[in-house]
């Protein structure tokens, strides 16, 4: 009898050993018995007995009692499923069948694979698995991922799903067939990344990729298939049905492919297939396994949970197809994809994509050290012939230059440190701050990469500016260098650190520095063009800090747009910042000042100037997303003047979400445009609370929790995502109080006070926050009051009810009198006053 303990030692020992060549085997066993000589006896015996079960054909004459598979098929060419004729067998295995089909309905004539789940296989579980695959092929649209055409279920209750048929091989076959060069490999192998990077922007991990699931098409274009155990990012790895599969059909993974995290059960990112597309490039470009040179005794398990580092591919490429060309840069692309801390490898597809893009064009790889002996060899080998010539050209005009340079000595040390300081700062802004924060914006997972990017820019920033910025041109790069790094610390508009603090900090210091130009230089537009959008940004920065000052910033924002539109230098991009600027500025009239008329005043011109620019342009995103944005504010000063217009308002609002959902569709990569849409769908659905229309609410209530849902289980550390989840928990708090189920309020209740609960304490200071948690606690408030007044409720229950409700008013009535004491949005907090004191005496006569 074989001891559990045994055997969970031995199952990945055989593995390995099946996988590699008999001829490997014995040196590799011998070396085994020294250290674990129980595994090494029970393996050779397995061993044993699979050689002697490939070599025993007396079984060929018996009858099988169970058949293969292809055999048992209850599918036979020529059978319809749905509309689809079968061919022939492609495939099968422990989930299903692959036919190839023919579609010929009418509609449309084509050949298709067609999927089918083995219908008495393992149960629902593996069904579950099946349709968790045409899930997810259905949210992918992409030339190099094999395309879902159609799914559905027969009559006899048989799932199935048509996929394009792709004729042709394996990404390994492909290659070896045809002996490609290094730059035909690396152009196949930049498409499979071009797949997954699509992939993962719709949030999917394909788990398994490997050559094998990679096809090159006879037409030439590379296929990626097999999403069977992909999995959703955010998706609980502990939750039952992965589980379930694991069990069933062993490990979810392909052992060779697998990242080591994978191997240990750990978490499953999108730094998992990184790592599997850095074997597949090993292996194409070496010949060999990443996993090849590991040192005898060493199972494949063992060399992936220990600490053993790969050996460089460029080793074991000489042996390979392609001697001598993957040292240097592929060296490093290449490990730096197989990092056993799944954070040190390539932050994402794009960027891994990037380097290889660079080793192509001969320019520097970020996966190398940027020395200045690797930067000025890159250079000079894009650039031979024109070096060449200036080499000559030097050598011609030496003595020439030595004198000049002398007579210029002295005039060049005088202008060294401003040059110095302007040099740095650039390399900074433009480098650093501008094109590294840009570039992993909108990735999801990188708050630790901008928190690590703001804490060092800061410091840098500060040593220059207490050195004295005289130069304007100096003066005006670090201050917008610093408003960039107090948008990263706090823009509610995205996701931001929740350093609101910190964030007003950097902002006063750019208006500072540019104060300090404009009063030299009035009409500098580049100067006036930084200071609109800086003052934009501090105005609403210390609006949500509860600070009224910020309504005075944001007219000074629609003073500079105004002058910058009258300046000779004016461009289109200015206009279409007038029109959002005062767009901003006509909104924070309506809500804080309760200003209506002045606020309609702003929006319509607004309003006006940018529906202009649309019909100029119809293709121009930046125009149509801030005409959007007039919209949504024309709708706020809508709901705020009176009922009588909440059916304008609502009007005003799908208008805005019909122009984002446009947008969204066009630039689908962009998590700005859904975090926006998820917050208007919100702010839509408050608006048809208001109007009496329960249901509509609940319906767009619903899509925006859809939206932010997703957006934080992409990156579950972005503060200004978790903020619009607990916000568009409070207003699905509201909707089921208004509908009258009220233990579904307390629940979504007690979720948005958790979820503001955990924000940064910075950001849950500011006022957005304390609106979102006082409305969650009025509506717990209100579900309990109601809770108590039912006649059957327990005396001990309708007492504990009420006791919170009256904390919970208290508290709501002392932040909306704090409102009407600081002027902000003053009329509606008094009016909510109101509503909170007839709700404590409704509570008080149910006591």
């Amino acid at each position: 009898m074989i001891s559990r303990e045994l055997w969970l030692q031995v199952e990945p020992l055989l593995t390995a050993a099946l996988e590699m060549p008999e001829s490997e085997r014995g040196v590799w066993l011998h070396d085994l018995e020294a250290t674990r000589p129980e595994a090494a006896v029970l393996l050779r015996k397995l061993l044993d007995a699979d050689r002697r079960a490939v070599r025993d054909r007396s079984l060929e004459t018996v009858p099988k009692l169970a058949p293969a598979p292809a055999w048992s098929s209850p599918h036979a060419a020529g059978a319809r499923i749905g509309p689809f004729e079968l061919v022939r067998l492609l495939g099968h295995g422990g989930m299903g069948e692959v036919w190839l089909a023919r579609q010929a309905d009418g509609r449309v004539e084509r050949d298709v694979a067609l999927k089918l789940p083995a219908m008495n296989q393992h149960g629902e579980t593996w069904r579950e698995r099946f349709r968790r695959e045409r899930d997810i092929l259905a949210k992918l649209e992409h030339p190099n991922i094999a395309r879902l055409y159609d799914a559905g279920v027969t009559d006899a209750g048989q799932p199935w799903f048509a996929m394009e048929y792709v004729e042709g091989l394996s990404l390994s076959d492909h290659v070896a067939a045809r002996s490609l060069s290094m730059a035909e490999r690396l152009g196949l192998f930049r498409q499979v990344l071009a797949a997954v990077a699509h992939a993962h922007r719709h949030l999917v991990v394909h788990r398994d990729l490997k050559p094998a699931n990679i096809l090159v098409s006879a037409s030439g274009p590379v296929k990626l298939l097999d999403f069977g155990i992909a999995k959703l990012i955010g998706e609980d790895e502990g939750s039952a049905e992965p589980g379930d599969l694991t069990r069933l059909g062993g490990r979810v993974m392909t052992l060779r492919y697998a990242a080591p995290e994978q191997v240990a059960a750990g978490v499953i990112t999108t730094a998992t297939d990184i790592y599997a597309l850095g074997v597949v490039l090993h292996e194409l470009l070496t010949g060999l396994s990443p996993y090849r040179a590991v040192r005898a005794g060493r199972t494949l398990t063992e060399v992936m949970l220990l600490q053993e580092e790969i050996a460089l591919p460029s080793t074991l490429a000489i042996s390979g197809p392609l001697p001598h060309r993957v040292s240097g840069d592929l060296d490093a692309i290449i490990l730096k994809a197989l990092r056993r801390d799944p954070v040190a490898r390539y932050a994402s597809v794009e960027l891994f994509d990037q380097d290889v893009l660079a080793h192509l064009e001969r320019r520097p790889v970020k996966a190398r050290a940027g020395t200045w002996r690797y930067l000025a060899g890159r250079f000079a080998v894009r650039h031979k012939l024109p070096l060449a010539l200036a080499a000559a050209v030097m050598v011609t005009m030496g003595a020439g230059l030595f004198l000049a340079e002398r007579e210029r000595r002295v005039a060049v040390a005088e202008k060294a440190r401003a040059e110095k300081h302007f040099a740095s700062v650039r390399k900074l802004a433009n480098s650093f701050v501008f094109d590294v924060h840009d570039e992993i914006e909108n990735l999801a997972g990188s708050l630790k990469a901008r928190q690590t990017l703001v804490g060092t820019a800061v410091q840098y920033l500060d040593s220059l500016a207490g050195e004295g910025t005289d130069d304007p041109e100096l003066a005006l790069e670090v201050a917008r260098s610093y408003r960039k790094l107090a948008e990263i610390q706090g823009d509610s508009r995205g996701g931001h650190l929740g350093d609101a603090v910190g964030a007003r900090r950097n902002a006063e210091k750019a208006a500072s520095l540019l104060a300090a130009v404009e009063a030299r230089e009035p009409d500098n537009i580049r100067v006036l063009r930084e200071h609109r959008v800086l003052a934009l940004f501090l105005g609403r920065l210390m609006l949500e800090g509860g600070d009224a000052a910020g309504v005075k910033q944001t007219e000074k924002a629609a003073g500079f747009a105004e002058k910058i539109t009258r300046l000779p230098g004016a461009e289109l991009a200015d206009r279409r910042n007038l029109g959002a600027t005062l767009a901003e500025y006509g909104g924070i009239l309506a809500v804080v000042k309760d200003d209506p008329v002045a606020a309609s005043a702003q929006l319509a011109r607004a309003t006006e100037v940018l529906e202009a620019l649309v019909r100029e342009n119809p293709a121009d995103l930046a125009s149509r997303g801030r005409l959007a944005y007039a919209y949504e504010r024309s709708a706020i000063a809508a709901e705020i003047s009176g009922e009588a217009r909440l059916p304008q308002a609502i009007a005003l609002f799908e208008k805005s979400i019909a122009t984002t959902e446009a947008l969204a569709r066009d630039e689908p990569d962009s998590e700005f445009h859904r975090q926006t849409l998820a917050k208007r769908y919100n702010s839509t659905a408050r608006t048809m609370l208001k109007a009496g229309d329960v249901n509509g609410a609940r319906v767009l209530s619903d899509r925006a929790l859809v939206l932010v849902d997703a957006l934080v289980a992409a990156d579950a550390r972005n503060a200004g995502n978790a903020s619009i989840r607990a916000g568009a928990l409070a207003t699905a708090s509201e909707i089921e109080y208004r509908g009258a189920r009220y233990e579904k309020a307390i629940e979504f209740a007690r979720a948005s006070i958790a979820a503001d609960a955990k924000l940064p304490a910075s950001l849950r200071a500011g006022l957005i926050v304390r609106e979102n948690v006082v409305g969650a606690m009025w509506m717990l408030a209100a579900s309990n009051c109601a809770l108590a007044r039912l006649p059957d409720q327990a005396s001990a229950r309708r007492a504990d009810l009420l006791k919170e409700a009256r904390t919970l008013l208290a508290a709501s009535r002392a932040f909306k009198q704090e409102l009407v004491d600081r002027g902000i949005d003053a009329r509606e907090a008094s009016r909510a006053i109101g509503e909170i004191e007839a709700q404590v005496k409704a509570c008080d006569a149910v006591a």
